[in-house]
């Protein structure tokens, strides 16, 4: 029998109300509300629990009911609270995962269980452990389950921890279950990002341009027949709807921007592969027009759902020609709603959760309808925030900018390379490099101007802040294979410049030997072998930036929270299946 069970029959057995026992013990009634509900329990050893034993046998004195005395009571209170989970290593990184899944207000939790919020940030970072680590557990669970139980939510926990979504159906079920998930070993690492930093570490986008046929298909002159406005209703017919708008946007002759905003779920829609594959070419014909689109993300789901959704997106995103964003915390949990706008076209849709195969969708190609959605879409963009910032060659300026303002604000940097850093090349080197290359004039210069400014940047933030660089160390047979190259994304060149083996082990002295000049620069090898196309460059705290040298040479600097997090947090190995292959060969 749980503790709040046992409580429980002592106020029956004693008849008695909460409020009789709050007052004869000395407790307050929300604590004791809270300790009947589950969603607290006192540690075995605390005051508040002797205080609670000396008001039930106050009160089943004053009403008559049986006479025993203080230590019994209290001895089985505590067994109550004495399991073998006691004795168990509180992991905070399952309380931070768990937190950050469910967009859990950490303020708002510490508040209701009277904890401080910087106590709880301690332990889910692990720099502390809970003094009754039971007691903790029981506390957040509780209240969890009490303001986390909507359908959506006991889905993504469901995902989350492995079990079905029928355990979780009833409060009893869905608190054990948590409870079993929290004091349990130790989960195994979860790896949100790797799939979207290999879809833009090997992402060729001549070759899927060649794929889809994206540059020799030719966007339609002369409209087909569409009507004026229409309504759909079930999924069939949204599904056509939102084609139906796709093709409005390209036949139409408007330049305008295209806005999307949607938290219909997805799965449904999504299952239909070739309405999928349509969406997708629409999207890629409105790219072809040569419009913009600006995009609100749904974030309010599980990571690995963000982030499959995300690598759907890659493709897209490499153009250049989009703008996501994301809507901060969750903004509904009963409704469901479609806003999309284009020049001449504009389509609504509502539902109410969980009913999506009952939603509505209107589309309309009226100006004054039009207008309207295209006014609120562009206030909606205020209230939203960017998802990440995408710097492709036309945003050069923009993105140096960026770099130099941050290189002035303190904060720990961490960098995972995929080739020694620019910036610690000697310039005699650097310069028999470009020489051997066989570089042109321009190009030379470009370089040299960019070796000029990391030199700068790195010297700026070194000068306040701690920067850590990681490179993945090669055998010259893994590096026959797969041969590092100057790390110039930012010069946004959509060739390589290789480096020989000599000049790749050169450069890693250079750089270790800046690393003993400059005391807040740390450079690490490591055996583990992450990506050979990308650099992750984080700004602790403040942004993340994945950055890949060619075809397209793109830099995505990411802002949203969960997702900057993920990557701050990123390891290696990061397995990179083709060099993993390439190892259980030779072995």
């Amino acid at each position: 029998m749980e503790f709040q069970e046992r409580l429980n029959q002592y106020i029956e057995e004693i008849h008695c109300t909460g409020k009789e026992l709050a007052r004869n013990s000395g407790i307050s009634e929300t604590v004791l509300s809270r300790y009947r509900k589950g969603e607290r329990i006192p540690p075995a050893d605390s005051e508040y629990l002797e205080m609670l034993a000396k008001g039930i046998v106050r009160t089943a004195k004053e009403n008559g009911v049986w006479d025993t005395e203080v230590p019994d009571v209290l001895r089985i209170l505590q067994e109550t609270l004495k399991t073998e989970e006691d004795t168990e290593t509180f992991l905070g990184e399952k309380l931070d995962l768990l937190l950050r899944e469910l967009n859990v207000n950490v303020s708002q939790m510490a508040a209701f269980l009277h904890y401080d919020a910087s106590y709880i940030s301690k332990i889910r970072t692990g720099k502390r452990m809970p003094s009754h680590p039971q007691e903790f557990v029981e506390n957040v669970c509780g209240y969890l389950v009490k303001n986390f139980s909507s359908e959506k939510e006991r889905k993504d926990i469901a995902l989350l921890i492995g079990c079905g979504e029928e355990e979780l159906a009833q409060t009893d079920g869905y608190r054990r279950r948590l409870k079993e998930w929290l004091r349990g070993a130790a989960c195994e690492r979860i790896d949100y990002v790797s799939g979207f930093l290999r879809k833009v570490d090997s992402f060729e986008l001549d070759d899927y341009i060649r794929a889809i046929h994206f540059d020799t298909f030719k966007v339609p002159k002369i409209p087909f027949q569409l009507p004026v406005s229409r309504h759909y209703y079930g999924l069939k017919e949204m599904r056509e709807g939102e084609l139906d708008f796709l093709k409005h946007t390209v036949f139409a002759k408007s330049r305008k921007p295209l806005y999307l905003c949607s938290d219909m779920p997805v799965e449904d829609m999504a299952a239909d592969e070739e309405f999928a594959k349509k969406y997708m070419f629409g999207l890629a014909m409105v790219l072809k027009k040569g419009l913009h689109i600006h995009i609100v993300h749904d974030v309010e789901r599980p990571m690995k759902d963000m982030m499959l959704g995300l690598e759907n997106w890659v493709p897209l995103y490499m153009t250049g020609q989009i703008s996501p964003y994301y809507l901060k915390g969750v903004q509904n949990k009963v409704y469901s709603h479609l806003h999309f706008c284009s020049g001449q076209a504009a389509m609504t849709g509502d539902c109410i959760s969980g009913h999506h195969d009952l939603a509505h969708y209107y589309l309309t190609s009226r100006k004054e309808e039009v207008a309207v959605c295209r006014k609120n879409m562009e206030f909606l963009l205020k209230k939203a925030h960017p998802l990440m910032d995408i710097y492709r060659e036309e945003k050069r300026k923009k993105l140096y900018a960026f770099l130099t303002e941050d290189s002035r604000k303190e904060g720990r940097r961490r960098r995972i390379l995929a080739a020694p850093p620019l910036f610690s090349i000697p310039a005699e080197v650097l310069a028999f490099i470009l020489k051997r290359q066989k570089t042109d004039r321009e190009r030379r210069e470009q370089i040299l101007e960019n070796w000029k400014n990391q030199k700068e940047w790195m010297e700026a933030i070194l000068s306040h802040s701690v920067v850590e660089d990681e490179l993945s160390e090669m055998s010259e047979t893994e590096y026959e294979k797969y041969p590092a190259a100057l790390p110039l994304a930012e010069c946004f060149f959509e060739e390589d410049i290789r480096l020989t083996y000599e000049e790749y082990q050169s450069c890693i002295r250079a750089a270790q030997e800046y690393a003993s000049g400059h005391e807040n620069y740390r450079f690490r090898l490591t055996q583990a072998k992450g990506f050979h196309n990308i650099q992750i460059t984080c700004h602790e705290g403040k942004w993340c930036m994945v950055s890949k040298n060619k075809a397209p040479a793109i830099h995505f600097v990411i802002h949203h929270p969960k997702l900057r997090y993920a990557l701050e947090n990123v390891s290696l190995p990061i397995i990179d299946q083709d060099m993993e292959m390439d190892r259980r060969e030779e072995t």
